[in-house]
């Protein structure tokens, strides 16, 4: 009797059918992240982050001695490093990524983006005066502690890049907030609408599921009026502070760590914007939305026991 091929195979979730590719939808983000990535290098490099005028110290005099041998500005030269450090961010993922894989005898998934996606978040949730092997250390821990020892993509129950950017703020909180909480991607107004920028260009292409954003935005307007006595500023000044808009389009939306249905989906995003506003209103840490996008991480398997009641349907 001849052996029945195989048809299909079975695999982690998440089970979503689309005829868009895993590589396809990483790269894609990473394209997204661009615009927020010469925002934020614009914003630290030209002085408009933290201010007016980011403090960096002795690196301050190092720039200038540089840029005067070499004929150049400073803020150029300073521009020049940020992007380098971020495109030294993702390929350090994909490296990383690649390595821990061969060592873990797993399919080679590197090319998929996945690791390079993780790198440029960690790079843009970090200010630009983190030392390079900061950096590194946590992207290491995203890929190996945060994803990969789960079996990879489909398989971690935690956002890979919170996990490392919470573990490097718990290690060396000094390196992630030296110059307040103006990290790159939130460096001024600029970068963050170059940021919700992405964010619509994501779900313009399909590669994200409205409900989380929506919900997320909502969640936070509305908990800020709330608890307005205990904020700085009014809603729109808790969107666009920190990483909000980077947490609701491009971290929360995470295919793996989310929910699945729609239901689960607005009370997921409403949840994360609940806990962002709480944790800042009542809380010590100056951005709350890395323990946001976590905790509901934790409750996404929950949320997605939310189904749909299944109505009846009798032959007429």
């Amino acid at each position: 009797m001849a052996t029945e091929p195989i048809l299909y195979t079975v695999g982690v979730a998440p089970h979503l059918r689309s005829r868009t590719s895993i590589a396809a939808l990483n790269w894609t983000m990473v394209l997204a992240l661009l615009p927020t990535e010469i925002a934020g290098a614009v914003g630290h490099a030209y002085g408009s982050a933290s201010g007016g005028q980011v403090d960096l110290g002795t690196m301050s005099q190092t720039l200038t001695a540089v840029a005067s041998g070499l004929g150049v500005e400073a803020a150029s030269l300073w521009f020049l490093g940020i992007m380098g450090t971020l495109t030294m961010a993702l390929g350090l993922g994909m490296l990383v990524e690649y390595l821990t894989q061969v060592l873990m005898r797993q399919p080679y998934r590197a090319l998929d983006g996945h690791g390079a996606l993780m790198g440029a978040l960690l790079g843009l949730m970090m200010p630009p005066t983190t030392p390079w092997w900061v950096l590194f250390f946590g992207i290491l821990l995203a890929i190996v502690l945060g994803k990969q020892l789960y079996g990879g993509i489909g398989g971690y129950a935690m956002h890979p890049a919170v996990v490392g950017w919470l573990i490097l703020l718990l290690s060396w909180p000094h390196h992630l907030y030296p110059i307040g909480s103006a990290s790159i991607a939130a460096a001024s107004v600029w970068s963050v609408g170059a940021t919700l920028a992405g964010g619509l260009f994501l779900w313009w292409q399909g590669c994200i599921r409205p409900q989380i954003p929506i919900a997320a935005l909502a969640s936070v307007a509305v908990f800020s009026l709330l608890f307005a006595s205990r904020l700085n500023g009014g809603p729109l000044d808790q969107i666009l502070d920190g990483h909000v808009i980077l947490g609701a389009f491009f971290l929360a939306t995470d295919a793996t760590s989310s929910p699945a249905n729609r239901r689960a989906l607005w009370i997921y995003g409403a949840g994360f914007g609940f806990l962002t506003v709480l944790i800042r209103a009542f809380g010590v840490w100056p951005d709350a939305v890395p323990f946001a996008v976590l905790l509901m991480n934790i409750l996404s398997p929950l949320l997605d026991r939310l189904k749909p009641r299944m109505r009846e349907v009798r032959a007429s």
